[in-house]
């Protein structure tokens, strides 16, 4: 039996897409990808419209819809319930499935504009995807008749068959992989590393990443005298990461919100613990004192401290690395999550 033809409405520069989208033309799907702005994809039919101002989602609205319905689906599916919603609607096209990323559920409702929208977009799914149960509660919260059609798939990684040696440098450090964006509190870490580094001279941190909040990030270092102990080396390819993570010994995640937390489960499968706060889906994927330990949000001693506690037990941060490494194996490998995708789009 031929496979069926899907359409994607999502952002063809995230890397979250990007693995979607090639995973499952790996798997036969014939793939059309939707997107305003993003990246091409090799081996994949995208089409982008420019991002011209906060309406652009309305403006493209009904070119996209065409260009969804020209390439004749047998299913379309939209990554992101807010603006990418608009499109999916737009296309009045069934079997619908709505995968919820998290700030559509947990921010945009909170606008008087986007909270009848986002009502509307999920009341038509056929079916909704969430990244971790958290998000689910969160959905069906916001909208109880969702319950019954929600499916949680985690955005899963490929988990190496080998577990990862730590670096040989006697020197501890950290790696913080997020945009640099308000919501994931790269400022906190900033400040708790400098408490660190008044007992840990030698402490290097390594920031990955880029946003809004780089210009006062840098001038944050500056500030703090931090020149010497924090490197920020911008926006890394996907296929760099791995190797970014195994020259660290743990990394740091001081969101303040969290639809599932995937840059934990990246550590997870190169053996290295997390520092990550207590919110979202995070509790899911670290368990305190056995992969990594968690913090409260916007609490720069807290976290300071537990930092010099990892650092400290260093015999730890190994046994850590290894205990989630088998959470990522058990739960997140890539190929188990895509199956769970594929069981969404072969149950119509």
């Amino acid at each position: 039996m031929a496979k069926k033809k899907i359409v994607i409405f999502g952002h063809s520069g995230s890397i979250h897409i990007k693995r979607w989208v090639t995973a499952l033309v790996e798997r036969g799907y014939a793939v059309r990808v939707i997107s305003l702005d993003g990246d091409l994809i090799a081996g994949v039919d995208v089409i982008r419209f420019p991002r011209s101002g906060k309406l652009s989602y309305f403006k493209h609205a009904s070119d996209a819809a065409k260009a969804a319905l020209d390439f004749q689906p047998d299913i379309i599916h939209v990554h992101y319930a807010g603006g990418y919603g608009i499109w999916g609607k737009k296309t009045n096209f069934h079997p619908l499935v709505v995968s919820v990323w998290g700030s559509d559920i947990e921010t945009l409702p909170k606008s008087f504009f986007y909270r009848p929208f986002i009502k509307s977009i999920l009341n038509e799914a056929d079916a909704i995807t969430a990244t971790s149960h958290s998000l689910k509660k969160s959905t069906t919260s916001f909208m109880a008749e969702c319950e019954n059609k929600i499916s949680v798939i985690p955005f899963g990684v490929k988990v190496p068959s080998a577990v990862s040696e730590m670096p040989s440098s006697d020197n501890a450090s950290a790696i913080y992989l997020k945009h640099l964006e308000k919501i994931y509190a790269p400022d906190i870490l900033i400040q708790a590393t400098k408490l660190v580094v008044e007992k840990f001279q030698n402490f290097r941190l390594t920031i990955c990443g880029d946003g809004s909040l780089k210009d006062e990030l840098l001038a944050l270092i500056q500030e703090l005298q931090l020149e010497k102990n924090i490197q920020m080396v911008g926006r890394i390819k996907s296929s760099e990461i791995n190797d970014y993570i195994l020259k660290h010994h743990f990394m740091v995640m001081p969101s303040l919100q969290e639809g599932f937390g995937v840059a934990a489960v990246e550590a997870f499968a190169c053996c290295r613990p997390v520092i990550a706060t207590n919110v979202g889906g995070i509790p899911e994927i670290v368990t305190n004192g056995q992969n990594g330990y968690m913090v409260d949000p916007n609490n720069v001693q807290q976290l300071a401290n537990v930092m010099i506690k990892m650092i400290s037990e260093k015999e730890c941060i190994a046994k850590m690395g290894l205990n989630g490494y088998e959470v990522a194996k058990e739960k997140y490998d890539w190929e188990k999550c895509v199956d769970k995708m594929v069981a969404v789009y072969e149950s119509f």
